[in-house]
């Protein structure tokens, strides 16, 4: 639900997709009648069973998934494809599941400390394969545990990848060439103005946001990114009310401070307003709180610049 003014909302979330990375190949043979040169007694000349063998990609690898969705917790298969070609994951990590957990007979769930300890090594993984907080990117992680069977065939490793966005309220897209110091430098993938798609209501206020996507600041837009809140505190996944009342109280300042204004200059302007990519359960659970906020223009009035230290000027039209 959006609303005019300074409290303005789409709640939409930021999605992940979980993908098989990972796979198990066991072989057993033996005989069923005696060989010549041996005894006949296949206590003592049956060899050790040789330990599983496990593939699992490298770091640097891209995979295809032939999903697209947002998250859903059905496993989706991916194979491994030149980088060069269109593809959605880019291996940064795999790691091993350590401690109590990995000595666990089924792997980590979502929620559990174990996924949560993969899932903060992982960000760290890619922020620093990105070249900066990748939060601040049209970027999404992927942390991806075994399926049970190769985990009791001793596989505790598991894969964290970063994907490119297609727009802020995560459409997962193909991506080619790779994401490696994607926010360094030039910095291709950081998140600057944005195209806005949605309803808008009979006050000429926008309703319902559809679409965040990226676009070059001199070119018309209706959104511009400001920056990252981060939600503090643990437990269960809060109501939709309380999540409200935390972003707004916290998104709200970040706003005024990236357009140079005190929270009351800001609040005085009609024109601009407040959005914001929402927070997942999936996401809470995985003990990541980052929100990204953007400053919304009243629509129709399109800026060609950005906001950034605009103060009480009207938006560069």
């Amino acid at each position: 639900m959006v609303s005019r003014g300074k409290t303005t909302i789409a709640s939409t979330v930021r999605a992940l997709i979980a993908v098989v990375l990972v796979g198990v190949l066991l072989g057993v043979s033996g005989c069923g009648t005696r060989v010549a040169g041996t005894d006949g007694n296949l206590l003592d000349d049956w060899q050790p069973m040789a330990a599983p063998k496990f593939d699992v990609p490298s770091v640097g690898m891209c995979l295809d998934s032939p999903s697209k969705a947002s998250f859903d917790p059905a496993f989706v298969p991916a194979s491994p494809i030149e980088c060069e070609r269109a593809h959605t994951l880019e291996v940064v990590l795999v790691g091993t599941v350590e401690g109590s957990a990995g000595q666990a007979p089924e792997p980590p769930a979502a929620g559990s400390e174990g996924f949560q300890a993969a899932y903060t090594a992982c960000s760290a993984a890619v922020s620093d394969y990105v070249g900066g907080d990748w939060h601040n990117g049209m970027l999404g992680i992927n942390v991806q545990m075994p399926l049970p069977a190769p985990w009791q065939g001793g596989l505790h490793s598991y894969v964290c990848s970063v994907f490119a966005l297609n727009n802020v309220y995560s459409r997962m897209s193909f991506n080619s060439g790779s994401l490696k110091g994607a926010l360094a430098g030039d910095a291709p993938k950081a998140i600057h103005c944005l195209d806005v798609r949605g309803t808008k209501k009979s006050d000429g206020w926008w309703d319902d946001l559809t679409e965040l996507t990226p676009i070059g600041c001199t070119n018309p837009h209706e959104a511009e990114f400001v920056g990252t809140i981060q939600m503090s505190g643990g437990g269960t996944f809060p109501a939709a009310d309380i999540l409200r009342k935390w972003t707004v109280d916290r998104c709200y300042p970040v706003v005024a401070k990236f357009m140079g204004l005190t929270q009351s200059q800001f609040d005085a302007r009609e024109d601009i307003g407040l959005v914001w990519d929402g927070i997942s359960k999936f996401q809470w659970d995985a003990g990541d709180r980052y929100v990204r906020c953007f400053a919304l223009f009243d629509p129709g009035k399109k800026a060609r610049a950005s906001i950034k230290g605009l103060g009480t000027k009207p938006l560069p039209v």
